[in-house]
C-alpha cells in the first residue's frame, strides 16, 4: 500500500492511498459472494452463481461499487495508522481511480495545534481599581435594608416607593439600521402581504429574548433589545432611579394588569451605558403586582437581625467596615478578571493557531444546542424563535460563527498555556474547594459529603481551579511579574502536590 499525503490550507490532509490490484480484484470477489446471495439467478441456487455469471447478470460496475464501500473502511483504518496522522474527527472518502491503478482518496480534518511564540514577553497596563467611597457604600447598605422591608400586597395605582413587580420590554428605537433586517425586509415584502400578523403586535412580548448577535464589538441597531425581563420586581425609589431616569414617573398611577408604553433617554453622563449614551429606549411594561414596603431604619437592631446567624452579631458600624470590605474585594475581582481577559486576548492575537472547519461546526453546533437549552428553559423551542425573528437555523448558526471562531482560539491557547506553563491542580486543592461548598450547608455538611464528593463533582472542581490556574498565570506574564524559567518547569515532575500557580485572586467571569 503506497500513501502520499498532502497537508491542505483548512488543516485537513488529503490521503492518496494506492493499492494492489489484486486486493481489488478479492474484494470484488468477495462482493460478488455476498451480492450472489441475494439474487436470483435462472438455473442457480442463491450464492452458486459463478463469477462471470453473476459479472453479466447484475454487471460489473455494481459489483465494484459493492466491493469498494466495504474496501474503503479497510483501507482508511489502515492507511491512519501508517500515515500516523492525528485526526480531529471522522475522515470523509472523496474519491476512487481505477486507473492507473487503483487509489482511494480521503480527506481528513487534523488536530488543532497551537504555537503560542513569545508569549512571556506579553505586557498590558494595568489600572488600579477604583477604592469604594461613602457614597458606593451607603447604596449597598441601603440595598441590605431594602431587603428586610416589609411588604404588603396594594390594589392602589402604582405610587412613589411602592415595590412592582413587572414584565418589561424594551427595545432601542434611534441608531443604525441593521443591515441584515434592511436586506431582508427587501426581500420578503411581498411575503408580507399573505401573512395574517397585526402589524401593532409587539414580537418581544412573545418570549424572553437572548439573541445570539449581542453586538459586542459594535452599537445597538435600531429595533435590538435594551432590557428583557420577566418578573422583575422594582423599588420605586427617587434616589436610586431603577432602569433610566423618568422610570418612576412613566409608571406612576399604573394599576395591575395595565401595560405603559414610553420612551426613555439614556443620560448622556451615565457611565454604566458609555457606548450608548444619548440614546432612546421604548418600553412596554406590564405591571403584575404592586406592594407597599415598609424600610426598617439602619441602626444596630438591623445590623444585629441581617447577622443573626454569626456568632456574635454586629453592630452598624461593624457591618459597614464588612460591606466596605466586600465591596473592594468584589471590585478588586472584577478588576483582575478584565485584566486577565485583556491578557488573553494578546496573547491569542500572538499566537499562530489551526483547526479544521469541522470543530468549528462543532463548536457552533454546541452554541446553537445551549441556546435552545435557555429557551426551553423560557417556555419556548428554536423554531418558534427563528419563525418570530424571520430567522433560519443557518443564519442563525451564521451569526455565532464569528463567537465560535474566538471561542476555539482562546480555548486552544488556555490548552496550551496548560500544557507550556506546567499548570496543575493539586487534590489537596479540590478537598479545600468541597470543604469550601460543604460550609454552606451548616450542621448538615458531613452527612451531604457522600452526595457532592463524586467523580463528576471532582471533575468539574478540578476544572474550575485548572481555570483560575491559568488565568492567573496570564495575569503574572501581562504584569511581568517574575517567574521560574521554562527549562525548570519542563524538568518538574507534574505528579507534585503543589500547584503551577498561586492564585491570587480568581478570574471567573473570564469566561
Amino acid at each position: 500500500m503506497n500513501i502520499q499525503t498532502e497537508h491542505l490550507e483548512d488543516h485537513t490532509a488529503r490521503l492518496m492511498v494506492e493499492i494492489e490490484p489484486d486486493r481489488l480484484e478479492k474484494a470484488k470477489r468477495a462482493a460478488a459472494k455476498s451480492l450472489a446471495k441475494r439474487v436470483a439467478i435462472p438455473g442457480f441456487r442463491k450464492g452458486k452463481a459463478p463469477y462471470n455469471v453473476l459479472v453479466q447478470y447484475v454487471g460489473e460496475a455494481n459489483i465494484l461499487q459493492d466491493a469498494l464501500e466495504d474496501l474503503s473502511q479497510e483501507i482508511y483504518r489502515e492507511s491512519l495508522d501508517q500515515s500516523q496522522l492525528e485526526p480531529y474527527g471522522p475522515g470523509a472518502w472523496n474519491d476512487f481511480k481505477l486507473e492507473p491503478s487503483p487509489t482511494f482518496i480521503y480527506t481528513i480534518p487534523l488536530q488543532p495545534t497551537t504555537s503560542l511564540g513569545e508569549y512571556r514577553s506579553v505586557r498590558v497596563d494595568y489600572e488600579t481599581p477604583i477604592v469604594v467611597d461613602d457614597e458606593m457604600l451607603n447604596s449597598a447598605m441601603k440595598r441590605l435594608q431594602q431587603q428586610e422591608a416589609l411588604a404588603e400586597e396594594s390594589s392602589q395605582p402604582v405610587a412613589v416607593g411602592n415595590r412592582i413587580t413587572v414584565d418589561i420590554h424594551s427595545h432601542f428605537v434611534d441608531g443604525p439600521s441593521n443591515p441584515d433586517a434592511v436586506e431582508q425586509d427587501e426581500t420578503e415584502t411581498s411575503a408580507e402581504t399573505d401573512t395574517a400578523a397585526d402589524p401593532d403586535h409587539d414580537h418581544d412580548d412573545d418570549h424572553d429574548h437572548d439573541h445570539a448577535h449581542d453586538h459586542d464589538d459594535t452599537i445597538p441597531y435600531k429595533g435590538d433589545e435594551f432590557v428583557h425581563q420577566h418578573d422583575a420586581a422594582l423599588i420605586l425609589d427617587p434616589e436610586d432611579e431603577p432602569i433610566l431616569p423618568g422610570f418612576i414617573a412613566a409608571m406612576q398611577g399604573a394599576a395591575v394588569g395595565e401595560e405603559r408604553r414610553f420612551e426613555l433617554m439614556i443620560p448622556e453622563d451615565d457611565d454604566d451605558y458609555e457606548d450608548i449614551r444619548g440614546r432612546r429606549v421604548e418600553f412596554h411594561v406590564t405591571v403584575k403586582k404592586i406592594e407597599v414596603i415598609t424600610v426598617p431604619p439602619l441602626n444596630d437592631d438591623l445590623a444585629a437581625r441581617i447577622t443573626a446567624q454569626e456568632e456574635t452579631p454586629l453592630s452598624l458600624l461593624e457591618l459597614r467596615m464588612r460591606m466596605r470590605e466586600n465591596l473592594q474585594k468584589e471590585i478588586n475581582r472584577r478588576a483582575e478578571a478584565t485584566y486577565a481577559d485583556q491578557a488573553l486576548a494578546k496573547i491569542v492575537e500572538g499566537a499562530t493557531i489551526a483547526f479544521p472547519e469541522a470543530m468549528i461546526d462543532d463548536q457552533v453546533e454546541d452554541m446553537v444546542k445551549d441556546f435552545e437549552s435557555r429557551l426551553r428553559g423560557n417556555g419556548l423551542n428554536l423554531d418558534t424563535y427563528l419563525r418570530v425573528m424571520g430567522m433560519t437555523r443557518e443564519s442563525l448558526e451564521a451569526e455565532y460563527r464569528p463567537i465560535a471562531i474566538g471561542t476555539i482560539k482562546q480555548m486552544l491557547t488556555l490548552r496550551q498555556l496548560i500544557v507550556s506553563e506546567k499548570i496543575e491542580v493539586a487534590d489537596s486543592a479540590v478537598v479545600a474547594r468541597m470543604d469550601e461548598m460543604l460550609k454552606e450547608f451548616g450542621d448538615q455538611a458531613e452527612s451531604l459529603r457522600p452526595v457532592l464528593d463524586t467523580p463528576a463533582m471532582r471533575a468539574s472542581i478540578t476544572n474550575d481551579l485548572l481555570q483560575q490556574n491559568v488565568m492567573q498565570r496570564v495575569v503574572q506574564i501581562a504584569r511581568g511579574d517574575e517567574l521560574p524559567a521554562l527549562e525548570s518547569l519542563a524538568a518538574t515532575d507534574t505528579a507534585s502536590d503543589t500547584p503551577a500557580a498561586i492564585i491570587s485572586a480568581q478570574s471567573e467571569d473570564s469566561e
